[in-house]
């Protein structure tokens, strides 16, 4: 069992502790252990296998949590946790995924209306029922309803990294196999979307039964729906459907481009073969013979090798959503290639343990440096997020000192002094002017009153970038993917303004945010 897996058990024990109303101080000792363990460079198990007693030096674990995680290493399940579980309808812990929703006001909705899963909640909400209970309202029901909306939409779907490690894990299992000569990733994961369904993997293999029977296998696999010589479909224990095909290896390429997607640019490229006499399958490019309409199989084995045939540069799976991509295939002006993690040089938003980060400012800079970065900015909260212990003035002062000390003896790195600098309502900055002058990077953000009306958001938003000591707006949308719908923005204002005032926005690629998005 993985680190993530582990924390998100402690998590959600936190979680039902405090609808049970237990003592606060066990559901802090669940809490912390979770974020320490998400924290953890090493896995637990491989920390367990090597000498148990390491995991005493992990902080908030103490015997009683170790015991626990050593249960959850050895069987992949925890007798507390699926004891404490039974105490709750099924589908009612779900609702601590909706935005506005903490584990007193399900308590509460619980005991006094009965509720117990998102279906009888959203008809409460529509028949006003909550407006009989302390502190809820009809304001309370409009989001709720919002939430249950934005829950929807996203049930039964995973976060890109999530997916992404979870079909990363099923590769290096297939590839202790020798019978598998090729794995690939495919569908909406290859392509790098913000949210995954199933996944899905392309192979080719020495023995298509062997193959199949070595998958249906692995050991996370919960049910085998569907089990074919060419392709199976399981079920894994987190929830996530898998389906593996085996390709033939002449048409690897084409399948690739096929189960890759999205559907419309296949569909587009479809177009393209048509008029140049070709029909474009997940079989291969074939030339079709306009006297007998036979098929000749032309291309194939690589997806370049697909692409050429159809007169097109090859088109990163990324980029496959059919936004101009095609056109700029076909007229060789796609960009040759895209930002990779190679690439990045350094990070100017970094919280530390000054605020709410889990390292020290010498240990940031210690990896910052083993990443190869060249320059990186300490931007920790400020006072306004209490919750997150930001800094008022006095204290920032005091970490800038920290770090230009800290810069001045540090060698290869560029050690800069900035801050996460609330936006008030009407644009405010809750840190003084004379306060961010002193800084090399100010990153001004939103983390309260998400549901302002887009003109009012908006024109908040413009206020704090007219401050002239705002170098940065952080994750602008203020979305967070499975939990909080973004703000109602202007962008094409909030873009003009940043150009007016050489102000950037920034990319937050934290799978929860990835904000600015794609599109923005």
């Amino acid at each position: 069992m993985e680190n993530k897996e582990i924390a998100a058990i402690f998590s959600r024990i936190a979680d039902m502790l405090e609808i049970n109303n237990e003592n606060v101080f066990r559901v802090r000792a669940y809490r912390t252990a979770a974020l320490n363990i998400t924290s953890l460079a090493r896995q637990l198990s491989d920390i367990y296998e090597e000498d148990a007693s390491i995991i005493d030096n992990i902080p908030g674990i103490g015997k009683d949590l170790k015991a626990k995680i050593i249960e959850l290493i050895k069987t992949g399940e925890l007798a507390y946790y699926n004891d404490l579980i039974k105490e709750f309808s099924p589908g009612f812990l779900d609702m601590m995924s909706l935005e506005g929703l903490g584990p007193k006001k399900l308590r509460k909705l619980k005991d006094e209306l009965g509720i117990e899963n998102v279906d009888e909640l959203e008809k409460a909400c529509n028949a006003g029922k909550l407006e009989s209970l302390e502190g809820m309202g009809a304001k309370t029901e409009e989001k709720l309803l919002a939430a249950i909306e934005h829950y929807r939409l996203r049930q039964g779907r995973m976060l890109l990294p999530e997916a992404y490690s979870q079909a990363e894990e099923i590769i290096s299992y297939l590839r202790k196999s020798r019978n598998f000569k090729k794995t690939e990733k495919a569908g909406s994961l290859r392509r790098g979307r913000e949210t995954v369904g199933d996944l899905d993997i392309l192979t080719v293999a020495k023995d298509n039964e062997k193959a199949m029977d070595y998958f249906c296998a692995y050991p996370l696999v919960s049910n085998i729906i569907a089990k074919g010589p060419t392709k199976s479909s399981v079920k894994l224990k987190s929830g996530t459907n898998v389906d593996v095909r085996v390709i033939d290896e002449s048409c690897f390429g084409s399948a690739l481009v096929y189960f890759t997607g999205s559907k419309q640019h296949n569909v587009k490229i479809r177009h393209i073969a048509k008029k140049k006499g070709l029909k474009v399958s997940e079989y291969g490019v074939f030339k079709v013979s306009k006297k007998t309409g036979k098929e000749k199989f032309v291309a194939g084995k690589t997806e370049q090798d697909v692409y050429a045939e159809l007169g097109m540069d090859w088109v990163p799976p990324e980029l496959r959503e059919t936004r101009g991509e095609v056109e700029a295939a076909l007229n060789g002006t796609l960009p040759k290639n895209l930002i990779a993690i190679k690439d990045i040089k350094g990070d100017l938003h970094i919280h530390t343990n000054a605020s709410d980060g889990r390292a020290s400012l010498e240990e940031v800079v210690k990896k910052a440096k083993a990443l190869g970065y060249k320059y990186i900015a300490i931007s920790d909260h400020s006072k306004n997020v209490a919750i997150a212990n930001g800094m008022d003035e006095k204290r920032l002062f005091k970490n800038v000192d920290k770090i230009r000390k800290l810069d001045k003896k540090v060698k290869g790195i560029k050690v800069l002094a900035g801050v996460e600098v609330d936006i008030l309502d009407k644009g405010k900055l809750d840190l003084a002017d004379y306060a961010l002058k002193e800084l090399d990077v100010v990153i001004a953000a939103v983390h309260s009153r998400f549901s302002l009306p887009k003109k009012e958001q908006t024109e908040r938003m413009l206020r704090a970038m007219d401050n002239k000591y705002v170098n940065a707006l952080a994750h602008p949308s203020g979305r967070l993917i499975t939990r909080r719908k973004p703000l109602e923005l202007d962008f094409d204002s909030l873009f003009k303004k940043a150009a007016e005032n050489n102000i950037f926005m920034e990319i937050n690629t934290h799978g929860e945010r990835i904000d600015l998005n794609d599109v923005n």
